[in-house]
């Protein structure tokens, strides 16, 4: 929903037009030799756009004064072949400048569109937990998509506006300075009138492109959610939520036509008195022989006729630089959005493999005030397993982000090699990190396009092989296309656990020095299970590996095991040595092993 009473909203929506705009520019500027040929080329264009209708006014005089040499037949002929030399000349030059701006505004939405997405994957982990997936791609698509047409079609026009009003005016001021100035006068008018409508229609742009944000994010949530929404019966209610958002955008859209309806009728206006001045005044300063000849008469009023066009075409281009300004501000706020986790001008790059992990007191908390891990204390070493199990939301799956540095611990230390977590670069740390989360994403593409994800250099013997440790190749093998098989968006077609066991290939082909497994097995038999964790221990070796689970079967053969209670450490140990304890790890087993009822 669009948030009212914010004031950084309020100041956007008050700043001139043209301010966001500007910031794109940069991105313009590797292609200024191709933007100036193809001005170059559109004041060509302009120059015999305008040109027939000066030989136009030569062919009305020749007719009207028949002595005159140039009203012989093939004279005439002549002035027929100039106009038909003049279109052909039109058409080259424009098609020329055409695509010379079309060209530079396909690359600038090239280098943007990148821009944004390089940026978007440097942005920290709280960024995409706060901010909506279709919102995002809004401005990834629609915004930069309307920019391109901006820089070519916009931009065009803008300069042929200029051009021909210019060009139109200086020319009628050396025809007649009288008329030139007699058209002039209703000018203010129409100035005033255009500044009246960008100032009504910018703010609903700019609404309208936040809406279109919100629209998209509903229709992209509950696309990937509707078996869920007709499992709950829930379509009329998403229906209903679907049509709000959509109705923001259209009431935001008619209040903009609305005022480009009013806008419509000021510029006529402002046409009709020029032209009724024009055509009472001059024409009666040509019948009475003091003002130009009927043929520069002519000449005149088809000039006048074109700078009517500007008019409404201006008013037009305001609505276009209006939706523009809308993208480009949305653009701008993503680009500028800095991430709050991120390398410090001192970080070094990590070039040894990590040996050891060390938590030192972490303390950690989403929001103020609502602490989510306290004095979080371990280490683990090269070769050795570290197992933490413990109730949904006791902060498992918190403790493995800080560890990838998602985030940053609000008080204590993580150390890696006995060097701080945020004195080494982010990149150079997680190249040495496998990662398996508890939702198992998978891209669309093929299972061997899946598993090289972070590896993309691994031949196919290492993919089989990794994808053998994580209890996969069995499986792959009997799909469709074996390793070839498409296995569609967010890997769909396959059952949970056959994605969590590509998840974990694709991070056991990584050969890591740091393995990180967040409730890596939880979806599959307890048969396949065992298979995986007899393969994951042989595996373990020369590496360091944290394993998040809930099963406690896939941690009991961890070297020690922390029982996480509401973010705190409660118990810590072996498996054996925790059911001795007789606690909370050793009541959980009695439940899980079936010793026990839950309800007991």
């Amino acid at each position: 929903m669009i948030q009212q009473g914010n004031p950084d909203q309020s100041r956007d929506l008050s700043s001139p037009l043209g301010t966001y705009l500007w910031k794109i520019f940069p991105f313009v500027a590797p292609y200024k030799a191709r933007i100036a040929t193809g001005l170059a080329l559109n004041t060509m264009a302009r120059l015999f756009d305008l040109l027939p209708l000066v030989i136009i006014g030569q062919v009305v005089d020749a007719i009207t004064n028949r002595d005159a040499p140039g009203a012989e037949p093939h004279l005439l002929i002549w002035f027929g072949a100039a106009v038909m030399g003049t279109y052909l000349a039109l058409a080259v030059f424009q098609s020329l400048s055409d695509y010379c701006l079309d060209s530079m505004a396909q690359r600038v939405r090239h280098d943007l569109r990148l821009a944004i997405y390089d940026h978007m994957q440097g942005l920290d982990a709280g960024f995409f937990e706060e901010r909506q997936t279709g919102d995002l791609l809004a401005v990834a698509s629609n915004d930069v998509d309307n920019l391109e047409h901006f820089f070519s079609d916009v931009t065009t026009s803008m300069v042929r506006l200029v051009i021909t009003f210019t060009g139109v005016y200086g020319f009628l001021f050396w025809l007649d300075w009288r008329l030139a100035l007699l058209l002039l006068a209703p000018l203010p008018f129409a100035v005033f009138a255009v500044r009246f409508f960008a100032t009504k229609v910018q703010p609903q742009y700019r609404k309208a492109r936040q809406a279109v944000g919100e629209i998209n994010s509903a229709l992209e949530n509950n696309i990937r959610g509707i078996g869920v929404i007709q499992a709950f019966t829930a379509e009329q209610e998403q229906l209903r939520l679907v049509a709000q958002r959509s109705l923001e955008y259209a009431n935001a859209a008619v209040a903009a036509a609305w005022e480009r309806a009013k806008f419509i009728p000021l510029i006529y206006l402002v046409a009709g008195v020029a032209f009724a001045l024009l055509i009472t005044v001059g024409a009666g300063m040509t019948a009475a022989e003091h003002g130009p000849s009927l043929g520069s008469f002519t000449t005149f009023i088809l000039f006048a006729v074109r700078l009517v066009l500007p008019l409404f075409v201006f008013g037009m281009l305001i609505n276009h630089i209006q939706r523009s300004e809308a993208s480009a501000r949305r653009i701008s706020k993503l680009l500028s959005t800095q991430p709050r986790v991120k390398d410090s001008p001192a970080a070094r790059t990590l070039n040894a493999e990590p040996t050891s992990l060390v938590f030192e007191n972490v303390d950690f908390e989403y929001l103020p005030g609502k602490t989510v891990l306290r004095k979080i204390n371990f280490s683990l070493t090269r070769g050795r397993v570290l197992g933490i199990v413990g109730p949904t939301g006791a902060g498992k799956s918190t403790l493995i982000k800080l560890v990838l540095r998602y985030y940053d611990p609000s008080s204590g230390e993580i150390l890696i090699n006995g060097r701080s977590l945020p004195a080494m670069q982010i990149k150079s740390f997680r190249r040495h990190v496998g990662y398996v989360s508890q939702d198992a994403f998978l891209f669309f593409g093929t299972v061997t396009e899946n598993i090289r994800l972070g590896s993309p250099e691994a031949d196919m013997q290492e993919v089989r092989n990794a994808a053998h440790v994580a209890g996969a190749d069995e499986f792959i093998s009997d799909l469709p296309q074996g390793y070839d098989t498409l296995i569609g968006e967010r890997g769909m077609k396959l059952s949970g656990g056959q994605r969590q066991r590509i998840s974990l290939a694709r991070a056991v082909l990584r050969d890591p020095p740091l393995m990180l497994l967040d409730e890596a097995t939880s979806a599959v038999d307890t048969r396949t299970e065992e298979l995986i964790q007899a393969n994951l221990l042989r595996f373990k070796q020369g590496r360091m590996t944290v394993a998040v689970a809930h099963r406690l079967s896939t941690v009991r053969h961890c070297d020690e095991i922390l029982v996480l209670m509401d973010g705190a450490i409660t118990e810590r140990g072996t498996h054996e040595s925790l059911l001795s304890l007789g606690g909370v790890y050793a009541g959980l087993w009695r439940v899980q092993s079936g010793e026990v009822n839950a309800e007991d």
